[in-house]
């Protein structure tokens, strides 16, 4: 007798070998099924609600108003420094790319020239050729006489040749100083 024959006549003298065959597969495939369903819960739980924020309509630099537009993302992925409160028109402090979530970091707290400055420093008018060539947030030194005077110096903003540098209020009146003697150098660091 062929054996598929043979199986069948063994499955119809003996249907509960089939229905305990079909009630194993079914218990498999709910068992795998409800294993996918926990793994696509617990991703969605990790990532869990969503929350809107602003983002950068577009690319901007050091300096530039700020243009923003409404997201929807989930929280988990929301700094917590994120600004919830429209912010068109702010000053950007820091290099941003389009869609990129802003935060109070990427924001000047004060308007002006020293906008950019990190808190603890003073901003010093530089004079000379290379200052209008200084993108905003470039980071120099500050010679003078042949000695650096300003070790670290940020550039907070550039008008015509005089760049406004930000340097640590323990060297601040020296190189004011230096300027004013015209003896004051930007130094570039790569």
């Amino acid at each position: 007798m062929h054996p598929v024959a043979r199986a069948r006549l063994v499955l119809a003298r003996r249907p509960w070998i089939h229905w305990a065959a079909t009630i194993t597969l079914a218990g498999a495939v709910a068992f795998v099924v409800q294993g996918r369903l926990t793994e696509v819960e617990r991703a969605r739980d990790a990532w869990g609600r969503t929350t809107t924020v602003y983002v950068a309509s577009r690319a901007h630099e050091p300096g530039d108003a700020l243009a923003v537009h409404p997201a929807e993302v989930p929280e988990a992925m929301v700094p917590s420094a994120a600004i919830t409160d429209h912010a068109e028109g702010a000053t950007v402090r820091q290099r941003m790319a389009q869609g990129e979530i802003v935060t109070d970091v990427d924001l000047v707290a004060r308007p002006g020239l020293a906008a950019g400055a990190p808190a603890g420093t003073v901003v010093v008018a530089v004079a000379g050729d290379p200052a209008r060539y200084l993108p905003i947030g470039s980071q120099v030194q500050i010679s003078a006489d042949g000695l650096i005077v300003a070790d670290t110096a940020t550039v907070t903003g550039v008008v015509d040749d005089v760049a406004f540098v930000a340097v640590d209020r323990s060297v601040a009146a020296a190189v004011a100083a230096a300027e004013q003697a015209g003896l004051a150098t930007i130094l570039l660091v790569p």
